[in-house]
């Protein structure tokens, strides 16, 4: 008797232990992906050119050459060595 006790509870846990739970709602951001348009679509390469110093924001910005334009593209970071040295930049 004790044995079939046991082969019932393990197979309850075992059924009930399988069920998946779905999600609902929206989905988590991952931070990949879209960042005002996809990022796959910007094909310009913009040029490192330097770093500036920001004490409004008490932050870094770095200084990026868009070929397509005399307005240079902005990047703020938080220490002047997170500059990457080639970033896509948004058409114009």
């Amino acid at each position: 008797m004790a044995c079939g006790r046991l082969i019932f509870l393990i197979l309850v846990l075992s059924l009930v232990g399988c069920k998946e739970e779905q999600q609902e709602g929206t989905p988590v951001p991952t931070g990949k992906g879209k960042i005002h348009g996809k990022l796959n679509e910007r094909k310009i390469p913009c040029r490192f050119v330097k770093v500036e110093r920001n004490e409004d924001l008490q932050a870094w910005q770095c200084i990026y050459d868009h070929p397509k334009s005399d307005v240079h593209d902005v990047v703020t970071v938080g220490e002047h060595n997170m500059c990457p040295k080639m970033v896509y930049c948004d058409k114009r």
